[in-house]
């Protein structure tokens, strides 16, 4: 049995993106194109639900099972189509998932996670898991202040898979989008160790096989050729962070095909780019015919390996100076209520001699002050213990993992 598998990031902001109509538009086209015949396409970056109805609606007479996964203020921007029936769904929203006074990065508002889709094919039940990770920005921040966030948010992907991918109800698993991490990043050599997943462009069997308009290098992101893309300092030709991952229950999957593709729309007039991503395509064989793989018991068990738990220890080490920045950001946060009243309670002058340019200018003042001092006792008491938490909960948990990284019963 062939299966055929999609991912693509559409950037789909309105607003700030540019051409997404039309880029959706040649999406679609492609997707009904008799020339293709995929089982399983993963979106992200689908913000607006009228863009995904509006796919699915074009869609729906070849790809007529779909699911978005709806989360936060704007969306997850995350949803699959396929060919096959979805049996269930589930997601989980990850805890950390950047700041709200970062507008400008938006990714806060996203309420990005990782959903799952159960899909029944051919009596297999395959699970396909779509993800967002949080965005890195290195090319407008210096110093990478996402870190840790992006680090919680792939031990929590590695939680959700574990909870969900039991090897008695899951044929195959499938991992797929964008989780903009680098294969030498932390996240994703976590993600691979402890989920002993594949990377399909690395495992492919036919790597002589690739989209001629995009090469055979596997980069997917920051492309010098696509021009929706800023060019920014240390950008290099571009970035692999869109990826296929799988694991098979009993290696009887094999990846025959995969590589970037979907760069620019053939025999466009305007020049046209389906997205400032490179879709991901992988040609998946399943032998049907494979004898069910027995788990044996073992008095000894390891859950992670030597190599693997020295990774958690970074990981570890990456959420602790997190939490040290963020007892740091609470003392700045103190200093400027403290600073914010001295200047409410100064300033303000004789109210019977001021004049009335310089009354306004004291109530704006004081309205100022007010907003900044609220904002500041909000982080100070919400926002700062809630992100504590969170990435506390995520370093217990793989503490406890190094703990017990091996253990007899």
């Amino acid at each position: 049995m062939k299966l055929r598998v999609l991912s693509l990031n559409i950037w789909g902001v309105h607003f700030m993106a540019k051409l997404i109509d039309k880029r959706i538009q040649a999406l679609i086209n492609h997707l009904n194109s008799p020339e293709v015949d995929y089982d399983i396409i993963g979106l992200q970056e689908v913000w607006s639900k009228r863009d995904y109805l509006h796919i699915q609606n074009r869609i729906k007479s070849i790809y007529s099972h779909s699911y978005y996964f709806l989360s936060g203020v704007i969306g997850s921007g995350c949803c699959i189509f396929s060919k096959h029936p979805i049996i269930g769904v589930y997601e989980h929203r990850y805890s950390l998932n950047g700041f709200p006074h970062k507008i400008q990065h938006g990714d806060y508002f996203a309420g990005k996670l990782i959903g799952l889709c159960k899909i029944l094919i051919n009596g297999h039940v395959v699970n396909v898991y779509n993800t967002h990770l949080h965005a890195n920005y290195h090319h407008v921040i210096p110093k990478d202040i996402y870190l840790g966030h992006r680090v919680c948010q792939a031990y929590e992907l590695i939680q959700f898979i574990e909870s969900t991918s039991a090897a008695d109800t899951t044929h195959l698993t499938i991992l797929l989008g964008d989780l903009n991490l680098r294969t030498e990043d932390l996240g994703f050599q976590l993600i691979r160790g402890i989920l002993q997943l594949h990377d399909s462009f690395l495992e492919r069997i036919n790597k002589d096989i690739y989209d001629p308009t995009v090469g055979n290098n596997g980069l997917t992101c920051d492309l010098l050729d696509n021009p929706y893309v800023t060019p920014y300092q240390l950008q290099g030709e571009g970035e692999r962070i869109d990826y296929i991952l799988y694991r098979a229950r009993n290696d009887n999957v094999k990846c025959l095909e995969a590589y970037p593709t979907l760069h620019k729309v053939p025999n466009d007039p305007n020049g046209l780019y389906y997205s400032d991503h490179l879709a991901v395509y992988a040609l998946f064989e399943i032998d049907e015919n494979a004898p069910e793989k027995k788990v044996k018991r073992r008095e000894d068990f390891e859950i992670v390996d030597e190599e693997t738990q020295a990774l958690l220890r970074s990981a570890c080490g990456v959420v602790e100076e997190t939490i040290q920045r963020l007892q740091r950001e609470r003392i700045f946060f103190a200093l400027g209520i403290f600073i914010l009243i001295l200047i409410l309670f100064s300033l303000n002058g004789n109210p019977l001699s001021n004049s009335y340019l310089y009354t306004i200018f004291i109530i704006l003042k004081d309205i100022l002050c007010i907003i900044g001092t609220a904002i500041c006792i909000w982080f100070i008491c919400f926002g700062k213990p809630v992100e504590r938490n969170a990435l506390s909960a995520v370093q217990n948990a793989m503490h406890l993992r190094l703990r017990v990284a091996q253990f007899s019963y």
